[in-house]
């Protein structure tokens, strides 16, 4: 009797009490896989599979905190007639703008569908997000994350002669000692101060010659390598409240034209158009991308790749200087983005930014956001940029056309990048995928 009164007591007392939150996930922690390449990696592709580690009871990944760590190994060869005396240092070589440009394309499967497709070229797309995006407030505490600062204008030289420095550019002065105010802009040496602060976030050198001579990154020491293991936004974060999630994300396509705005360099104005015809099969696209590269056939020397698809580059990140792109539009379809072709300038830019991307993402005087400002976008960084999500219709591809003029005098070769939108639908307590499809 007593214990059947205990009972109702206790259901009594329970049913006075609302019911628990029921916590999902009250930590996190940091699964790492290993590529099942095993070493071997001539065809360069390099496979993930995840699987293993998110079976069964282990929870729920957070692709928003996922990264890469990709090893590189840089080899370095004297082409001089004086010896090298001393040995190299970590200020020898740095990166382009934005390490993820060491992946050429990338693409994400779950549970076997593709949910974003192989493309070339898409990190340049990564690159200009985060350079619209990023405050430089992030990218002074990040900036051994992503090695995210731009190129400067003022340091860039041009050389005519034939070169493995591809269109004839360079920005790599890292410090200056020989600056003279008087000299001429095409010799004086101006340092980039983006390429400066890259080559500062480098890891010092280890082995039999390390540049700072530590002790713990000797030849005899049991570590001779330093590794910049990072980990991004690591933190507890809510991650269920119905089970099943619809989301929206963006994904991107990418077009390279090689030498159809013009070849080589002149004296006068090239003034040559270019229409630009994209695949039909992309539906739904929210913004399109125009990327203007120099075309210099008379200063590019042998190379197994264009200067553009190297890692490490003699001008890094840098686009056409001085590139000078009239009457530029974008046709979806039978309509023009644009009602009147623009002579595209850093206002347009800003405006068209402003259409694609929350308040965050905009660049606005209030916000102390975007790294590129009116001189840094104008002569190395000229992304144009245009806004046609009002202009596509819901699941039907649409003829995508880019056009212009350059009216510079000298050849543009041109990435043209077209993002779009899709919808994933997938239950949060299982992981199935639910539904997928092209928006």
């Amino acid at each position: 009797m007593s214990e059947t009164q205990l009972s109702d007591q206790y259901l009594f007392q329970s049913s006075l009490k609302s019911d628990p939150e029921i916590k999902v996930s009250s930590g996190k922690c940091v699964p790492f896989v290993i590529d099942l390449n095993q070493g071997s990696y001539q065809n360069g592709v390099i496979t993930i599979d995840a699987t293993s580690q998110l079976y069964g009871s282990e929870g729920f990944a957070c692709l928003r905190d996922a990264y890469i760590m990709l090893p590189y190994n840089v080899s370095m060869k004297n082409t001089h007639a004086t010896n090298v005396q001393n040995a190299a240092n970590q200020f020898c070589a740095g990166l382009k703008c934005g390490n993820f440009n060491v992946i050429d394309s990338m693409s994400l499967e779950l549970n076997g569908k593709t949910i974003v497709s192989m493309a070339d070229y898409k990190l340049f797309w990564n690159n200009i997000r985060a350079q619209t995006r990023y405050s430089p407030q992030y990218v002074e505490k990040h900036i051994v994350e992503s090695f995210l600062y731009p190129d400067a204008a003022q340091s860039t030289k041009y050389s005519s002669a034939t070169a493995t420095t591809g269109d004839g550019y360079l920005n790599h002065t890292a410090i200056s000692t020989t600056f003279t105010a008087g000299t001429i802009s095409a010799t004086a040496s101006v340092a980039n101060d983006g390429f400066t602060k890259r080559l500062l976030s480098n890891p010092p050198n280890a082995g039999a010659d390390p540049s700072t001579s530590w002790p713990s990154t000797g030849a005899a020491s049991a570590t001779t390598i330093i590794a910049n293991q990072l980990g991004r936004g690591v933190q507890p974060t809510a991650i269920i409240f119905k089970p099943v999630k619809k989301v929206r994300y963006n994904d991107c396509y990418a077009q390279w034209f090689y030498q159809r705005a013009g070849i080589g360099k002149q004296s006068t104005q090239l003034n040559a158009s270019f229409d630009l015809q994209l695949s039909t099969s992309v539906t739904n696209a929210k913004y399109v991308i125009l990327l203007p590269f120099a075309e210099q056939t008379g200063s590019f020397a042998s190379a197994a790749v264009q200067e553009f698809q190297s890692p490490f580059d003699s001008a890094p990140w840098t686009l056409h200087p001085g590139s000078s792109i009239r009457n530029f539009n974008v046709r979806i379809g039978s309509q023009q983005t644009f009602d009147i072709s623009h002579d595209y300038d850093f206002h347009h830019f800003t405006n068209e930014i402003a259409k694609i991307a929350s308040i965050n993402d905009d660049i606005t005087p209030e916000l102390g956001n975007s790294l590129l400002d009116y001189q840094t976008w104008s002569l190395p960084n000229r992304v144009l940029i245009a806004d046609v999500s009002r202009l596509t219709e819901r699941d039907v591809p649409q003829a995508i056309q880019v056009q212009g003029v350059n009216a510079g005098c000298q050849g543009t070769n041109m990435f043209v990048l077209v993002v779009s939108e899709q919808e994933l639908s997938y239950d949060r307590l299982t992981g199935e995928v639910l539904d997928f499809t092209t928006t």
